[in-house]
Order: structure tokens, then sequence, then C-alpha cells
């Protein structure tokens, strides 16, 4: 009985408990929808889930006309490609299968069904080839051989298209991938013979572009009507934040929820950022691309061979990725590692630090040191050579030092000169410069594009090879490789021309270069660098959702 008592005392008191925390709750409830209704008066976007970044330069040219390093922020965000480039395959995309034709001299594309651009007209076959037409016309895309070199476009059906070449190439397919500039936009959105800017800004991408307000940001909302998986994040902003030191700053008080690219963080940056509290910095395990420089034997001081391979050995490649990266690079002992298809050449020459065979090889060129000055000198004249580089360049000033520094170890004077990049790639094709940077672009593109673009008049080998008189075997070699289909053809004369560049000492690899983000850990749970990690993919990013804690709500679920 007195159990019984026991039983029912501590029932009701449970019954009680129940009906007070109801009542709490329903109460708490009411005056939650009353906060509710004021704030949704005061701010409409507090219940949205949005996604803060930022660049160094304001995106006033959402285009896909030319290559602009701001873009790769956001173009993915509006446009999207035909094929993309995934875990080293190329795979459809906005197309829905590819093949070659005509022996290689055809690509079909099939198109998705039921795509629509974001203003709700259809993204089909007629719409591609006015887009693959006007690109063909801009001059800009004269180093994507994937459409420079395009013959003619033809409409099969409304959901076919044949891009016809002159001759064929393996490569065509890997030009589809570039995601800045072969995203495919409404043909509303340009005009013909306007490459400068677009009209508007449709794509058939997951967000739609929304506000630009000058000096502070871009807003982009997500595309409800999209045909593909549906981003997590409602809304992404992109802060105009040119200093680095601000954009630190930024992260740390919550402005931003992460930076990305190493176009945007330096080693430093990313040393002192990942010390923040609740931020969280990681680098990618895998390279983007080469850090190479390109010597160039048509001035007078390079054209002897010994010269330049005793710039090779003066350069502690080693000492450089330590000092400046803090060893998260890796040192470039090849143009391409040989993990790169086609590239696991054999080079009878590996170039390593050897100071004291650099010294030998000057010694034997006729460059002896003057004591004096520390610089060698031959016929009265000093071993004085001009460094150019491109400005914007993520430790392209240091690296710049740091080798200068190096080669006065062993008499040779350098010059640093600062350029931006059009005044940069003018010098370079001009041939104007002993020294300059010139890195690879990483994934898809490698190595064909870097090779058949340095035997035009638009790279900066231009002026090397015509001053090397046996150039015309690593010409060749490009030539074929590029017109071949035939995969044992393609291998042989790739290999060909890297081994030429590397025992003509014409190319320069100093690092592997990796991408880094720092982000907020309080609202990102962490970031899958992808297999083109130069483009930031809004789906690599792992949000931390939002969990119920209300224990009314959980009494009822």
């Amino acid at each position: 009985m007195i159990k019984l008592r026991k039983n029912m005392m501590v029932l009701l008191t449970l019954v009680f408990s129940f009906s007070i925390l109801l009542g709490g709750c329903q109460k708490n409830q009411e005056k939650a929808q009353e906060n509710s209704n004021v704030a949704s008066e005061n701010t409409k976007d507090e219940s949205k889930k949005v996604l803060t970044l930022c660049t160094a330069k304001e995106l006033t040219n959402l285009t896909t006309l030319t290559m602009n390093k701001e873009n790769n922020m956001a173009c993915g965000l509006i446009y999207e490609t035909l094929v993309a480039y995934e875990n080293g395959e190329i795979v459809p995309k906005l197309a829905k299968s590819f093949e070659y034709k005509d022996d290689g001299k055809t690509l079909v594309f099939k198109l998705k069904d039921g795509v629509k651009f974001s203003d709700g007209e259809d993204f089909n076959a007629d719409a591609v080839k006015k887009i693959l037409d006007f690109d063909k016309s801009n001059p800009n895309f004269a180093g994507i051989r994937a459409v420079a070199e395009i013959k003619s476009t033809e409409v099969i059906d409304d959901n076919t298209i044949a891009v016809h070449y002159e001759n064929p190439s393996k490569f065509y397919i890997n030009g589809f991938c570039f995601q800045n500039v072969l995203g495919m936009p409404s043909p509303k959105s340009f005009t013909e013979g306007n490459f400068e800017k677009f009209n508007k800004n449709i794509g058939t991408g997951p967000y739609v572009y929304e506000e630009f307000k000058s000096g502070e940001y871009t807003k982009f909302v997500r595309n409800e009507n999209y045909h593909g998986e549906k981003p997590y994040y409602d809304e992404v902003i992109v802060k105009y934040i040119p200093d680095a030191s601000s954009r630190l700053q930024a992260l740390n008080k919550g402005e931003i929820d992460l930076i990305y690219g190493a176009d945007l963080i330096n080693y430093d940056d990313f040393k002192k950022g990942s010390e923040i509290k609740d931020v969280t910095g990681e680098v990618n395990k895998n390279r983007t691309l080469t850090k190479n420089l390109i010597l160039n034997p048509s001035k007078k001081e390079l054209e002897d061979l010994k010269v330049r391979q005793a710039i090779n050995y003066a350069i502690n490649k080693k000492d450089i990725v330590d000092s400046l990266t803090y060893s998260y690079e890796d040192v470039a002992e090849t143009l391409f590692p040989k993990n790169v298809a086609y590239c696991d050449a054999n080079y009878p020459t590996n170039y390593s630090y050897a100071p004291e065979k650099a010294n030998s090889l000057l010694d034997e060129a006729g460059w002896k040191l003057n004591k004096d000055t520390g610089i060698r000198e031959k016929d009265g004249s000093p071993l004085k050579l001009q460094y150019v580089y491109w400005s914007d360049l993520v430790l392209a000033k240091e690296t710049a030092l740091a080798i200068k520094t190096q080669l006065k170890e062993v008499g040779i004077d350098v010059d640093l000169v600062e350029k931006d990049q059009m005044s940069w790639w003018t010098d370079g094709i001009k041939g104007e410069f002993h020294l300059t940077t010139w890195n690879t672009e990483g994934s898809y593109t490698e190595p064909h594009k870097f090779l058949q673009e340095s035997i035009t008049e638009m790279d900066p080998h231009l002026m090397p090879l015509k001053a090397l008189s046996d150039s015309n075997i690593y010409i060749d070699a490009i030539k074929k490789a590029s017109t071949s289909t035939n995969e044992g053809e393609i291998k042989d004369n790739i290999q060909k021309a890297i081994v030429y560049s590397n025992e003509n000492a014409m190319d320069l690899p100093l690092s592997y270069s990796k991408e880094m983000i720092l982000y907020r850990n309080d609202k990102i749970g962490g970031y899958d660098f992808t297999s083109t990690p130069q483009f930031f993919n809004i789906y690599s990013v792992k949000a931390k959702r939002e969990k119920a804690h209300i224990l009314c709500q959980s009494y009822w679920q």
C-alpha cells in the first residue's frame, strides 16, 4: 500500500512537471512567434542560409569572355560547362555524352534533356551553336584550340550538336573543361563583336546573379529551377576585400566564412589564419600547377647552354619551398610530374642543387669571377640578367628575391622587374627578359596545352625557340602529338618535347603549387578539394547544419 502511494506521488509529480513544461513551451513558442514577426519586418534574410566569400578584385565582369582570376571564385555559380574534369577523367556535365567521329575531326555532344537557362529559356543545341560561334570570333580564345580551331558547328537535332575541325586531335575535348571561359552563358548575355562585357549574367548554374554593390559585394541567390542537385546555401555573397590582412580580420570577426585559393592566401597568411580561434586551415594534398621559369637563350648572356644549366644547378628549390611555403609545396624536379599523362619520361640530365657544379660550368663558359665585385665577367661585361615577373602572382616577388640571392652566390647579378599582367605578357612574347615566370595551368590542360602554346607567337617560349638551332625537334614533336589519335605516337612525341626542353634548360620548374582554404569551423565542417582545385566549388563546402535544440519540439517528434 505504501509502495503504491509512492508510485502515485511520483506519477502525479511527473504529470504536474510536464504540464508546467508544456505551458512554458507554449508561451515560449508564442513569444518566439512574436519575435519572429518583428524580425521578419526588420530583415527578411534572417532565416536564410548564407555563405560569404571574398575576392581581391570586384566581380564587375562576370563573363566567360576572358580568363579573369577573380572569376574562378564565382563563374561556376552561374555557368556550367558541357563536360568537366573529375578524378582524372573528363565526364559529361551539360552534355549527357560526347564522342569523336570522322577520324577525330568531329566532336559530337548529346545534351541533357530539360535543362533551362535561369531566365526560363531552353538550353539546347541551337544555343550551344550560338555560344561556340561567338567564342570562335573572340580573339581571347586564341590559346584554347578547342575553340580557336573550330571549322564549323552543326545542329543535328534539338539536343545534339557537332563541332567540326580541320585536323584531328585527342585534346579538343579537354578544352571544353575550362570553367571560367567555356561555361555556357545564354545567347542573350552577349552581343556579337563585344568581347569586353556581357549584357546580362544568365547561365544554367545552381545560382543566379542578383546584386552588385560597388566597393562592397556581389550577391548570388539559389536558382530554384536548377536542373541538378540543389545547393545547400540559399545565398552566396562575395565580398570585395583587396588587402590580405583585411581578409584575415574579416574572417576573424566572422564577416566572411572562408578564404579560398592561393591567389588570395599566401603561406604566411595561411599560418596566421590557422591560429585564429574558430578558424581551420587546409592545404590540398595534390598539386594545382607547376611554378616555372623560362630561360631565354636569345639573350647573349644565356646563349651558352652551360650558363643556363649553371642557373639550374645554382637554385636551391628546397630552400625556397621550405622558407616561402613552410614545406607545403613540393620541389619540382620536372616540368610535369611523372604521374601526368604521357610524362613518365627518362631525362638524361637531372638538375639538383649543386653550386660547385654551377661555378664550374660558368668557368667553362668563360665567365670569370671579379673578386672585387663578386660578379662574373666576360669580355669586360658583367653577367647581369633581367628577371621579369607578374606582380599579381602569389609569392612571385618573394621567389624572385630568393633566386636573386642564390644566383649572386655563384657570381650572377640579377635585376628584378615587376610588371602588371599585360606588360609582363607583352614583354614575354617580345623576348624582353632573361628569366620570366611562366607557370603551367594544371589538371585537364596538361601537358598538351602548355606545349601547344609554347610554339605559338602568343607565348614567351617563342624567342627562346628561335634562338635554338635544332628547335625543330621540339616543334615537330608537339605538332605530331597535337594532331594524332594514336596513344603511342602521342606519348612518344610529348616525351621527346619535354626531354628537349629539359636538356636545353629552356624551362626551369621550381615547385608544385597547392591550393589552400581558411574557414570558420563554427559554420563549416570542411572542404573537399576537387580535381580542378584552382576553381572554387560550392558543393565541396561541408556546411555545419543547424540542429534542433528546442525541448518542446523533441517531445512531439
